[in-house]
């Protein structure tokens, strides 16, 4: 899959992670803000119904007091055969009571015979000595209490509960009136028991409260929320930039929370696939340099040897180039080969027990006549003794061959290759190093990466596509060992690999 490709499933992941059906700003802003409703909702019916409560208490006890005080008030001034609607002095004071009493509470309180009949209340206050009756009462006189009531408070000798009275909704607070030990009557004291003027108060200013922080709590949702989603975002527009090829996008980052890591990690993803999309591009540049040169060189030497332009005593030695030019060719599409296998996982090894020390020999061999035109001092070899590891031989002669090759390619004219091998009990070490020019330390880390060629602004490989290391690399790590290179001046470079004698595998490249 190319890195485009790539990078357009990644956006399109992010895209359906950040807008599914709506702005994920939206998402997270009606999800806090329904919370803070919430919340704020629960906690003031809680208030709500703690206040109304409370005051109902306070209503009831203030209600209880009073009908207890007027009832002993009852019973020291009116007797059993006084219990009539007749005026009297004391039934005159009782009513009078009544009234303060009930005005100062805020309640009904009136004086009721056992038949529920209502005798005394503070309408009947004012009544005249003359006319023999107590003065009538709009409100009192077609109202009588009901008997289970008068029943319940001569029982239990008192009640509190609520009940209905044309159609509203009291607190009903009842005391019996004692006369000779028995009950003569009851005191009533009667109130609303809807929501109070204190609750609707308490409510009124809890509206408006809960406004002002309503509006200071959704600014702090937007501004906390659009904190969230901004990193998402920039990703998601960084993902869609590098879609279509743009690596140079970047993520904002601050603090120090998990969005700041995501973004860092990012960033770093973004260096990374930067890096290597500009290698994947040198190498399609250089790959296609480095087929076209040769397939040039090698259909112009051939149709100049058809058509007869070459003549017949030159014609061996054009066809020399030609073959020159085709194993070029061969081990272009031999390593391109190699590195598909073994990151695709398709590459298998078929490890032997073999003389590592003779396959070194047998390398050198082959670059005999280029070690002997630049006049190159091989070094090391005298001090070789047979050495035997288990490994794929195929494997580790592509990978020495390689790092020879690069040897001999920098080595200077007149200069040195040394080779140095060492046996430990479980691994052995072998390492190549040449003079010339040296690799320039920030370089060191980055030899062995795909692509990426050291030497591009030497020009000293025009023919290197930037895979040969790369290969190495790969090739000693499935062998479970390690390469690193260092370079302690200008003048040398070296490579070295380490290896496990017994076939150890721990790097196997997940299948795509």
């Amino acid at each position: 899959m190319s890195v485009k490709k790539k990078f357009t499933a990644i956006k399109n992941h992010i895209t359906d992670v950040i807008v599914a059906n709506s702005n994920i700003f939206t998402k997270y802003f009606v999800l806090f803000a329904a919370i803070f409703l919430v919340v704020l909702t629960v906690l003031g019916s809680s208030l709500f119904i703690l206040v109304n409560n409370y005051i109902a208490n306070e209503r009831t006890n203030l209600l209880k007091n009073n009908t207890s005080s007027i009832s002993n008030t009852v019973e020291n001034v009116i007797s059993i055969e006084d219990m009539n609607k007749n005026y009297s002095l004391e039934k005159e004071l009782v009513c009078e009571t009544l009234a303060t009493i009930s005005q100062s509470i805020d309640a009904d309180v009136f004086v009721c015979n056992l038949d529920g009949e209502i005798l005394f209340c503070s309408e009947r206050a004012g009544s005249l000595p003359f006319s023999g009756s107590m003065l009538p009462c709009s409100k009192h006189d077609n109202l009588k209490m009901n008997s289970s009531i008068i029943k319940s408070v001569s029982e239990k000798g008192e009640i509190v509960e609520t009940t209905h009275i044309l159609s509203l909704q009291y607190f009903v607070v009842g005391k019996p009136i004692i006369a000779d030990g028995k009950a003569i009557g009851s005191v009533f004291a009667l109130s609303n028991s809807g929501v109070q003027t204190l609750v609707l108060e308490f409510l009124r200013i809890f509206i408006i409260s809960a406004f002002f922080c309503l509006i200071l709590a959704f600014i702090c949702i937007y501004y906390l929320t659009k904190k969230m989603v901004t990193p998402l975002q920039q990703m998601s527009a960084a993902a869609k930039q590098f879609s279509v090829g743009d690596f140079s996008y970047r993520v904002k980052t601050t603090g120090n929370d998990e969005l700041a890591a995501l973004g860092r990690a990012f960033n770093d993803m973004a260096d990374a696939l930067d890096t290597l999309e500009g290698s994947r591009r040198s190498f399609v540049s250089n790959v296609s340099h480095e087929l076209k040169t040769p397939m040039t060189s090698i259909a112009g030497f051939i149709d100049g040897i058809l058509d007869g332009t070459i003549p017949k005593n030159k014609q061996d030695y054009y066809l020399e180039i030609v073959s020159t030019e085709v194993r070029r060719l061969s081990r272009l599409v031999v390593s391109m080969l190699n590195m598909s296998k073994i990151e695709s996982g398709d590459l298998e090894m078929k490890p032997s027990n073999y003389d590592i020390s003779d396959q070194i020999i047998h390398i050198l061999l082959t670059f005999e006549q280029k070690i002997e035109n630049k006049n190159i001092e091989i070094r090391g070899l005298e001090s070789f003794k047979p050495t035997y590891i288990v490994a794929d031989p195929d494997m580790i002669y592509q990978a020495i061959y390689n790092l020879f090759d690069n040897a001999v390619k920098f080595t200077n004219n007149g200069g040195y290759i040394e080779v140095t091998l060492k046996e430990r009990n479980t691994d052995i070490t072998v390492s190549i190093k040449n003079s010339g020019e040296g690799i320039k330390k920030e370089e060191l880390s980055r030899v062995f990466e795909r692509f990426y060629k050291v030497d591009k602004s030497r020009s000293l490989d025009s023919k290197g596509a930037g895979l040969g290391l790369y290969i190495v690399r790969l090739m000693i790590e499935m062998h479970g060992g390690r390469i690193f290179a260092s370079s302690d001046n200008a003048k040398t470079a070296e490579f070295t690999f380490t290896i496990p004698k017994q076939f150890s595998p721990i790097y196997k490249k997940e299948k795509k």
